[in-house]
């Protein structure tokens, strides 16, 4: 039995990321809110586009 990965985020906004494991190596994201919240399933290939894009801003050089 595996063990499902599973990570949550809380944000300084009070807004909660969740991810997990979905359907053949994709990932789940779920964004949650006081008042509301929002999920979608990503294939892999969507998974990797986000973290690509992650990757790319948070390697920009930030201004002091």
């Amino acid at each position: 039995m595996t063990q499902e990965i599973e990570t949550t985020i809380y944000t300084e906004d009070d807004v909660r990321l969740h991810v997990s494991e979905w359907d053949d190596g994709g990932a789940w994201i779920r964004l949650s809110a006081r008042h509301g919240s929002m999920s979608t399933a990503l294939t892999r290939a969507e998974a990797e586009q986000l973290l690509a894009g992650l990757q790319a801003v948070l390697a920009k050089e930030v201004a002091a």
